[in-house]
């Protein structure tokens, strides 16, 4: 364990380390790197004519005597007059090797430090140039009298905390898949490229980034409470245990309604699909098991709805996915999913997501509209719009809307499993063609697995209030400020928008604290892998002071860091601590 002091005095000192070239920084996260095969060189050679010098030079303003190549890591003593030379590495999907050049970029905070980057180019042999495309970014550049190389330097400038960015030049190949699964390129909801117009183009859950981080952890079980789930499918991850509402029994079994057997098994796959397998289409947390909690949609009782949410809760379900809804309201169903809310996971409670419903009406249908700390799913098109009868696929329906609203996911035309065989919509084990909310909640509950993997400390609250902070304000749609609705901008049609893996993964181990008082009495404990505290440190909340106040006992606990910037106030009287451990 280290103390406070430890970390403000190894701070104090950063410019003596140094430095492993083994990561860099991205919004405030300490990204891996794995060292590859090559290496990028920067050389002077006298004998290159213009044209040579065009080819080699086309990406860097460099001397006329000067050029770059990538070589083999075996064959690198062999270049001569090599200025500066930096390892490869592997992209964040380990198929290819990516460059660090010479040059790293940096954003200033404001205008006035120029004179901070001048100062710390100077001092570490750099030199810089304003990128004149962005306001406050500049471009620095590493030759052979650098201290350090530009990954390195980029790191140190970074950790000064006086600037807004500081990251390498990455020079690579553009890929367009981030798994090998057979159907893939046809999940637009994962990697939009166009499959329903060019136009639309990035307009997807952002999955390939948050995949690059996790695949999900086996320890964090969805629970998915549907007509039931095909056990025999082999392209869905599985938990050993299911269970059957309706009967009360294990294993769970599949139902129909109004012809959708396959129902419950297509919310699986778009959730638990194994991914990389060369086969299929690729889930969001392909290593999240699925639990099959299946129910008799014709026919039930409240009771029977009940012991599902217990179950799951019991069982240790992190995330109940719930693609349905009930005719009326009931009290015992309510304190079911009361009870998965608050007993689930040692206290820490289930994250429970349920689908608004498909009537394109101005309310969630119940029990989604029954307690507001369910994540109720609207559906989108893949055109960026909330899916209604005149939205660009085609589609005759439209998603439910409304005050209960809190996020969108995709709900047309999406690729995912079906039962097995003659069993299934059709005989080829997949399709093509899921909609409807019941397709845009298995999305969020996804992603609500993902953080849980990412950090099993948050509390179900804190999973909602992430998947609500970081989704993207996507169409031509006006969010703003709402009464209830404290984590951002907000749409009646849309929510807080569509549904960000990779932010929400990266948010999971990331606590901003800005704009705060820690009021007198006030005893907490604020855990989290990484721990940001001050005046600026989120753009996701007005500015403003961290303030300990006099009375208060605030403790920061985290995994990896604590970084308190200006404007974090700890006035006397009051107790602070903070552990990284």
């Amino acid at each position: 364990m280290k103390s406070l002091y430890s970390i403000l005095l190894l701070l104090s000192f950063i410019t003596s380390v140094a430095y492993p070239q083994d990561y860099y920084w991205y919004r405030g996260n300490k990204i891996p790197l794995q060292q590859g095969n090559n290496w990028y060189i920067l050389y002077e050679d006298s004998n290159l004519d213009k044209e040579s010098q065009k080819v080699v030079n086309d990406l860097f303003s460099l001397p006329s005597n000067m050029a770059w190549k990538i070589v083999d890591k075996k064959n690198g003593n062999d270049i001569k007059n090599v200025v500066y030379r930096t390892p490869s590495f592997l992209c964040l999907d380990g198929t290819q090797d990516i460059y660090v050049t010479h040059r790293f970029y940096v954003k200033l905070k404001q205008a006035e430090d120029i004179i901070l980057l001048n100062n710390l180019a100077n001092q570490y042999h750099a030199y810089f140039e304003e990128d004149t495309d962005l306001p406050l970014w500049y471009i620095v550049s590493c030759d052979k009298n650098s201290q350090y190389n530009a990954l390195e330097l980029a790191n140190i400038f970074y950790e000064t905390g006086l600037f807004a960015a500081s990251e390498p030049e990455f020079m690579g190949t553009m890929q367009s898949d981030c798994v090998n699964d057979s159907m893939y390129n046809e999940q637009w909801n994962l990697t939009n490229t166009g499959q329903f117009g060019s136009s639309y183009n990035g307009i997807d859950i952002n999955f390939c980034n948050a995949h690059a981080i996790t695949q999900g952890d086996y320890s964090v079980i969805v629970g998915v409470y549907d007509l039931g789930v095909d056990l025999t499918h082999p392209d869905i991850n599985l938990h050993s245990f299911s269970y059957d509402a309706y009967t009360e029994s294990s294993p769970s079994q599949i139902y129909a309604s109004n012809g959708k057997i396959y129902h419950g098994t297509a919310c699986a796959g778009i959730i638990g699909a194994k991914a990389n397998n060369s086969i299929g289409v690729a889930g969001i947390a392909p290593n999240c098991p699925i639990m099959s909690l299946s129910i008799k949609f014709s026919y039930t009782t409240s009771n029977k709805l009940k012991k599902g949410f217990i179950t799951a809760a019991n069982n240790g379900c992190s995330v109940i996915s719930n693609s349905w809804h009930w005719g009326t309201s009931s009290s015992l169903i309510d304190e079911g999913i009361s009870y998965a809310l608050s007993q689930g996971r040692n206290g820490k409670g289930c994250v429970i997501v349920f689908s608004a419903g498909n009537d394109n009406r101005d309310s969630a249908n119940y029990p989604a509209n029954s307690n507001d700390s369910l994540i109720v799913v609207g559906a989108m098109s893949p055109c960026g719009e909330r899916k209604t009868y005149t939205s660009c696929d085609g589609e005759s329906w439209g998603s439910n809307y409304g005050n209960k609203l809190d996020v969108m996911a995709p709900g047309v035309k999406i690729r995912t499993t079906d039962n097995v065989g003659s069993a299934g919509k059709t005989t080829t084990d997949y399709m093509n063609d899921f909609n409807g909310t019941s397709a845009a909640c298995p999305h969020v509950a996804a992603v609500a697995a993902l953080v849980l993997s990412e950090n099993p400390n948050l509390t179900q609250k804190e999973v909602a209030d992430i998947i609500e902070k970081t989704a993207q304000k996507v169409g031509s749609y006006t969010y703003s400020t709402a009464s209830g609705r404290p984590n951002g901008t907000w749409n009646n049609e849309m929510g807080y928008g569509l549904v960000d893996a990779y932010k929400a993964v990266l948010a999971a181990n990331n606590k901003y604290i800005q704009n705060k008082t820690y009021t007198s009495g006030t005893s907490i404990v604020e855990e989290y892998p990484n721990i940001f505290a001050g005046y600026s440190v989120t753009d996701d909340v007005p500015y403003g002071n961290v303030v300990v106040k006099s009375g208060s006992n605030v403790t920061f606990k985290a995994t990896e860091g604590i970084h308190l910037e200006q404007g974090f106030i700890v006035e006397q009287g009051a107790t602070f601590k903070a552990y990284v451990e």
